[in-house]
């Protein structure tokens, strides 16, 4: 017999054997584990970035506002019951103590910052309904104790602001 495949220098043995299926593997394949995983930290990175920071309250509107970037300062709430937020963690009735408490919260917030501008600075967001002698001690108390730089209150834009 003659070399197979127009070879005639190779000779070709034929064995009795039967040729080697694959068996079956055991491994796990990470690969579309991995493309979910991926999916997943996007969503979540755009879902951080969407979300509200500070507890959520309807704020007054107004026509006249800043376009300056958020400094990812603290924020402080108060809702219209007069409850105190720092962040979105409850806080009390604005009282002495839980001004203590508010202070101690912001500072532990500036010294980690999120962004070092925010440093110095706290965002206050006041509910719409909410009257104006219940946030003023809140203000007194970050000027007078905080040596605050720049106090930022919270407004949602007027529909005829005409921007």
């Amino acid at each position: 017999m003659a070399g197979r495949a127009g070879h005639s220098h190779r000779r070709w043995r034929i064995s009795g054997k039967k040729p080697h299926v694959d068996h079956v593997r055991n491994d796990i394949n990470v690969t579309p584990l991995v493309d979910v995983m991926l999916v997943l930290l996007i969503i979540f990175m755009l879902m951080t970035m969407i979300m509200g920071r500070g507890k959520d309250v309807t704020l007054p509107k107004a026509t006249n506002y800043s376009e300056e970037k958020d400094k990812m300062q603290p924020i402080v709430s108060v809702d219209n019951d007069g409850t105190m937020y720092v962040e979105k963690n409850k806080i009390g009735p604005i009282n002495d103590a839980t001004l203590k408490e508010m202070a101690l919260q912001i500072q532990a917030a500036w010294a980690a910052p999120k962004n070092p501008e925010g440093v110095g600075r706290v965002y206050i967001k006041g509910a719409d309904l909410v009257e104006y002698g219940k946030i003023k001690p809140i203000i007194v108390y970050l000027n007078k104790e905080l040596q605050m730089q720049q106090i930022d209150l919270a407004i949602a834009k007027s529909k005829d602001s005409g921007k």
